[in-house]
């Protein structure tokens, strides 16, 4: 089902069988990428396309985020919105696609707008049949249809058939390791559904996919050969991880009162434990400079909820708390091998360790912060007296851990 766009000797993709774009010849564009230097939106809007196109997801999405911060008109920040959730798409982070799809596709109607209109609806149906909602899918899809061939553009028309033609096809397949392990189509519940949307729970089994499942599973092998405990991993193929049920709750399950210092003294040895890791060891990167950079691009592609801010941060936006984060970054690190995002909910009963895809060389005030922020909100200061004993911490840093506690604002 190989699909070639109409004038490819100008275009530098087709598609491919899965109606994906592929570059026509990945070594000349790959020069032309090279020598490029753009300062303007255009520039670097087409410079993000090729990126992706080569399959350089990081590069593109931030020469996107460029063109983005650059858009001086409703149009154009549509236009971007579309071509960023392409880059996640196509990296495999589906939540983040049909966000950005869907903001585009509701403006693009508020600007009634039926070009954009059809682009959207066409690239969130494609997306949608990616993750086996055909239904949904056909419906887009069909309005993409409609809009191209009242606007009478063939080429375009021929796009949204091909993909009504072969919406079935393009359902993305499970890696044949992990089919023979769960079948070809696992019963997915939506009721265990993880916030990146790419988390489910199946027959016993945890499921994820995509570049945080990848970096989850190269963390986990790690923190096991180095005596930390992890999820037991039942297979990975791919950018699929299938993880056993460990069978036990996590520290944020309700516990009566005569439970909040055992709660917290089991949070305090968890982390000991995992700062106690030799840091220079430790491969992957959690500081500053990558979380920062992760912050701003959450920012400006709109990822940050408001809505969800502590209370003393509920009069800041987040562009104002990212500029208070740069004015206020400390001057050194205090470097361990920091989880990321520690919380009660991502350590198990008996210091079983979860969600480990951020892990890295970061302060450790990174994960005291939002350790006692949620023990404090949730179990009260029992549990972050017995937490900060466990942990051997007897006069914490405020301002680290206020610091701290405003950067998790932005993930």
């Amino acid at each position: 089902m190989a699909v070639t766009a109409q004038n490819s000797d100008i275009r530098p993709y087709r598609f491919d069988e899965r109606l994906r774009m592929i570059p026509v010849d990945a070594e000349t564009l790959a020069a032309r990428v090279a020598l490029a230097d753009p300062d303007d939106f255009p520039g670097l809007r087409r410079l993000g396309i090729a990126l992706m196109l080569l399959g350089r997801y990081g590069q593109a999405l931030d020469r996107l985020d460029q063109a983005l911060e650059l858009a001086d008109t409703e149009r154009r920040r549509i236009t971007v919105w579309i071509n960023l959730a392409d880059v996640y798409r196509y990296q495999g982070e589906p939540s983040h696609a049909e966000i950005l799809y869907r903001r585009a596709l509701h403006a693009s109607r508020a600007l009634d707008d039926p070009d954009l209109v059809s682009f959207a609806a066409h690239h969130l149906g494609k997306s949608l049949a990616e993750q086996h909602r055909p239904q949904e899918a056909r419906a887009l899809l069909m309005e993409a249809m409609r809009l191209r061939v009242a606007d009478g553009d063939s080429e375009l028309i021929e796009s949204t058939r091909a993909a009504l033609d072969h919406l079935d096809e393009l359902a993305l397949p499970l890696p044949s390791a992990i089919e023979t392990l769960l079948g070809p189509v696992p019963a997915w519940s939506d009721e265990h559904e993880g916030r990146d949307g790419n988390l489910v729970r199946s027959g016993g089994y945890w499921i994820k996919r995509g570049p945080r499942a990848v970096a989850e599973y190269e963390r986990l092998t790690w923190l096991r050969e180095n005596g930390i405990a992890v999820p037991e991993v039942v297979a990975f193929a791919e950018d699929v991880l299938v993880l056993a049920d460990a069978g036990v709750g996590s520290l944020a399950g309700e516990a009566d009162a005569t439970e909040v210092a055992a709660i917290g003294t089991q949070l305090g040895q968890a982390l000991r434990s995992l700062h106690d890791l030799p840091v220079a060891e430790c491969p992957f990167d959690g500081g500053l400079d990558v979380t920062l950079a992760r912050a701003h691009r959450n920012v400006v592609e709109g990822f940050v909820d408001a809505a969800d801010f502590d209370d003393d941060h509920r009069d800041l936006t987040p562009a104002m708390i990212l500029a208070r984060l740069r004015e206020r970054r400390p001057a050194t690190e205090d470097l361990v091998v920091a989880h990321g995002d520690f919380t009660p909910g991502n350590v198990l009963a008996g210091g079983l360790l979860i969600d480990v895809a951020a892990l890295g060389r970061g302060d450790r005030y990174r994960d005291l912060a939002l350790a006692e922020r949620d023990l404090a909100g949730d179990f009260g200061a029992e549990a972050v007296a017995a937490f900060y004993t466990a942990y051997g911490l007897t006069e914490p840093d405020r301002t680290a851990l206020d610091y701290y506690r405003l950067l998790d604002e932005l993930f």
